[in-house]
């Protein structure tokens, strides 16, 4: 078994987490091996070697954007993808109970649990586990990465949207195209981002389908009064939301884009899932 650790995730959760799931294995006698994460992108390259090397079995020990890294640089014809969550946010994890926040559930789960797969979704030549997004998300994630108090999602995204100004997109799946002057748009596999804020709740991680949503600007109503919600879910089905179930989809939008709370410029918004792409394992009831 490889470890790609993220320590420093979830301000030191990540060593917590590696502590814990080690002794788990150190007390049955489990061989394996740690390799560090330091720096941005290090994730994807570690797991691209070790796949390259004959690995079989490769866990993804950090946040939503470690499980990003790992997810990019796996060779799913050789290897299988463990997931012990140890974010701030675990977003992934929480939303589709894929692994255990306990981290010695989680291995627990990698050693014992039976082989199971989920779906990704492709963006042009990357992969996506979780939600690929556009317009005030990624506004937001970029306003917390520079905030010196480090401001919180929800927060960040109160204060963002006393300002920010929608723009139009163009939307084309199942044969169609559709204009919208647009908030945000999300394609979702996971349900949530932002540590809970439930963008997607009807979403099925292993159910070979997208969503789609698609928030404009209420009409009658300030934007911000809409927000509560939004984080709790609550936005489905109403007027300023658009729902599209489909397989792929190609978006135009002037905005960079967030795969897993990551940040893309210049990548094209053209995704399709990938059906049963992430050989995982199932968590144990």
């Amino acid at each position: 078994m490889e470890i790609i650790a993220n320590k420093s995730s979830g301000k030191g959760n990540g060593a917590k987490c590696l502590a814990a799931a080690t002794a788990y294995l150190d007390q049955r006698g489990i061989p394996y091996n740690v390799h560090t994460t330091e720096r941005t992108g290090h994730g994807k390259a570690i797991a691209q070697n070790l796949c390259a090397n004959g690995a079989d079995v490769i866990v993804a020990l950090g946040g939503d954007g470690t499980f990003h890294e790992v997810l990019n640089g796996m060779d799913f014809e050789k290897a299988r993808m463990g997931l012990i969550p140890a974010g701030r946010g675990n977003d992934f994890a929480i939303g589709t109970k894929a692994a255990a926040l306990d981290p010695v559930k989680a291995i627990a789960d990698i050693v014992n649990g039976a082989p199971k797969t989920l779906d990704y979704i492709q963006v042009g030549d990357k992969r996506c586990l979780n939600v690929v997004g556009t317009g005030l998300d990624v506004e937001v994630l970029l306003k917390t990465a520079k905030s010196k108090n480090k401001l919180s999602y929800v927060a960040s995204l109160f204060r963002c949207l006393l300002r920010f100004k929608p723009y139009p997109v163009e939307v084309t799946t199942n044969g169609e195209t559709q204009k919208f002057d647009c908030i945000m748009v999300g394609v979702c596999n996971g349900t949530q981002i932002g540590g809970g804020i439930k963008l997607s709740p009807i979403s099925v991680a292993d159910d070979g389908k997208l969503d789609i949503l698609i928030m404009e600007k209420p009409k009658h109503t300030p934007t911000v009064l809409v927000m509560p919600k939004f984080v709790k879910g609550k936005h489905m089905g109403k007027p300023y939301t658009h729902h599209i179930v489909c397989e792929s989809v190609k978006i135009e939008t002037p905005a960079p884009l967030q795969l897993d709370g990551e940040i893309y410029y210049n990548l094209p918004f053209d995704a399709h899932v990938v059906k049963g792409g992430v050989k995982t394992f199932a968590p144990i009831e």
